[in-house]
């Protein structure tokens, strides 16, 4: 175990893995973040693939389209995570896509990759593949949570906003099963004008599948939503769903975390201080400098990544074009002069 791994691992020791934001700072604290070795890396987001099982009305990213093909295939995949471990690791890995349990065993054959190193992951789904086979075969891995979206307390508004008929009650089944097999389930909930005021009644409903934590917030404009901008919140709207979470988070003090998701402007600003926290690895091989930041610096299939992780990722957010970008953003949480995935990805 090299120095670094170690001072990790005293570090989360005795931390709670889902307390993510308690962890993060604690490795501020202790110059994860702004030192000077490139691994192991503090964090990357695996985007697998384009292809999804659902056509979610809000995607951030466009999944599930059609017209993109996955230059990474799941060998790449393998390949680059080899090639992450060779040199020192990561701490940690959000693995998402589209839908990642698309891949099949593919997607267990990366995790165990990074997980014999020492990785703890996040794992983002919509649930629909989420079979107890399947669970069971993730039960092996460390996760600060395991995430299934669920946008309706009822099967009615979860299966119109997603497409997908049947779409609920597999999100439902799936999630029970993580949290009965004791993998810390994290219930993803979007707010929009036609659920505002389910909130109440969504938090009840993830209590009642064992969730240990609930992420809810507004969508954002970026992706799909750019063709569906009814759906985004109003000022008045924003304030009454503020006050929804804090009550149902008085409500569920000391039994479940109920938790409201950062404005996206604060996300990237808190990114441009420590632009080491993390990247994503695009289904093309493209590495973005954030989920919510129109920037690519370079390309796994064409770039040898730690090179461009050391000549790139510090200097890239301080560039004016990304620094105006973030500025960008008005009171409601969104950029009106450049879409996020609705515009083609700059280069820097």
């Amino acid at each position: 175990m090299d120095k670094n791994r170690r001072r990790y691992s005293n570090v989360i020791k005795k931390m709670n893995l889902q307390d993510e934001e308690m962890i993060g700072e604690a490795l501020r604290k202790k110059g994860f973040y702004t030192g000077d070795d490139t691994y192991p890396l503090s964090s990357l987001h695996f985007e697998l693939t384009y292809k999804c099982n659902a056509h979610c009305r809000h995607c951030y990213n466009n999944s599930g389209e059609g017209s993109a093909s996955d230059l990474m295939t799941p060998q790449n995949w393998i390949d680059f995570s080899k090639y992450l471990v060779e040199r020192g690791g990561m701490f940690e890995c959000l693995l998402s896509g589209g839908e990642p349990l698309l891949l099949g065993e593919k997607l267990l054959d990366i995790m165990d990759i990074l997980h014999d190193d020492g990785t703890i992951f996040l794992l983002m789904s919509n649930g629909q593949l989420l079979t107890e086979e399947m669970v069971k075969k993730l039960k092996k891995y460390r996760y600060h949570w395991l995430q299934v979206s669920i946008d309706g307390a009822k099967k009615e508004y979860h299966d119109w906003f997603r497409e997908r008929p049947g779409c609920w009650e597999s999100a439902i089944k799936g999630a029970t099963a993580v949290a009965n097999r004791g993998i810390p389930l994290k219930i993803a909930h979007c707010v929009t004008r036609y659920n505002l005021n389910e909130i109440g009644e969504m938090c009840d409903l993830a209590y009642s599948i064992g969730a240990s934590s609930i992420m809810i917030g507004q969508i954002s404009l970026s992706g799909r939503v750019e063709r569906n901008c009814d759906l985004l919140l109003g000022a008045n709207e924003i304030e009454t769903m503020k006050c929804m979470v804090a009550e149902a988070r008085e409500k569920y003090k000391g039994r479940m975390k109920v938790k409201f998701a950062n404005s996206v402007k604060s996300g990237l600003k808190n990114h441009s201080i420590k632009p080491r926290s993390g990247a994503i690895i695009r289904p093309n091989g493209d590495i973005r400098i954030d989920g919510m930041a129109p920037f690519v610096i370079g390309n796994v299939l064409k770039d040898d990544f730690t090179d461009i992780w050391e000549r790139k990722m510090n200097n890239c957010w301080r560039t004016q074009i990304v620094q105006d970008y973030i500025a960008g953003f008005d009171e409601s949480d969104r950029n009106l002069t450049f879409v996020n995935y609705g515009t083609k990805d700059i280069f820097l």
